[in-house]
């Protein structure tokens, strides 16, 4: 019973973690501000050749497509005063890959938060039923918090160092390890899609990203420490009371 309260305590855990990753990537992937003040500071709708208007409505196109709003991206709009299909076949293929992952992603960050949720009731029902202590319950939690913070302080850590020493080169290998084929090379003198969300884009919007979640991580290191805190208090009122 130890052993899967101790489990449950790093499940619990990674499930938090999991709502703060997943709710940082929704937060920031699908932030109108976002985008137009990027568009704006890139000058975009210029360089590609097409209004303000246009360029938002093949974006909303793009998003919705993602969110499960419309079944394509197919969009028409004025490009250097030619009607045409913004996003031709290879950026269309592009996406059906993109919203793969992101459903994929998705699902596994509210599967893990189910799964952490299940378990903090696990050990809810562990307390109340008199199969542990209260005071074994915060020690756990607090083990699994000790534990998942500090592998996770590593491994964020070095995705950050990487990402700022080389933005390029960490945006090549995302697509390299999460695409299996070559679709996310799109050609500038021929692709609106690279020209829309050019790689100075999703620099800003991951960084974005990361912040939020390091935030929410020390967050999570605060409460740990007050846990900790927590713990030793009552360890000591209960030899007090011995």
């Amino acid at each position: 019973m130890k052993i899967s309260s101790k489990i449950a305590g790093v499940l619990s855990v990674l499930g938090v973690i999991a709502l703060c990753l997943l709710g940082s990537i929704e937060f920031h992937a699908f932030n109108a501000t976002y985008y137009k003040n990027e568009y704006a500071k890139l000058h975009t709708a210029e360089s590609i050749g097409m209004s303000e208007e246009a360029l938002f409505e093949a974006t909303d196109a793009l998003l919705d497509y993602l969110k499960g709003k419309r079944e394509d991206i197919f969009c028409v709009q004025n490009i250097r005063g030619v009607d045409r299909e913004v996003f031709d076949e290879r950026e269309t293929a592009h996406m059906v890959d993109v919203k793969n992952l992101y459903i994929s992603a998705k699902n596994v960050g509210i599967g893990m938060s189910i799964i952490g949720l299940l378990s903090f009731l696990w050990m809810i029902y562990l307390v109340r039923s008199g199969k542990e202590s209260a005071f074994e319950m915060r020690k756990d939690l607090a083990s699994g918090f000790k534990q998942v913070l500090m592998s996770l302080g590593i491994i964020v850590a070095g995705i950050v160092v990487y990402a700022v020493i080389d933005f390029s080169r960490f945006w090549v290998l995302f697509h390299e390890i999460f695409f299996t084929n070559d679709l996310w090379l799109l050609d500038p003198n021929v692709s609106v899609m690279i020209n829309m969300f050019p790689e100075e884009f999703f620099n800003g919007m991951v960084m974005r990203i990361i912040l939020t979640f390091i935030l929410c991580f020390l967050v999570m290191v605060r409460l740990y420490i007050f846990m900790a805190n927590k713990l030793k208090f009552l360890k000591s009122d209960i030899e007090i009371h011995k």
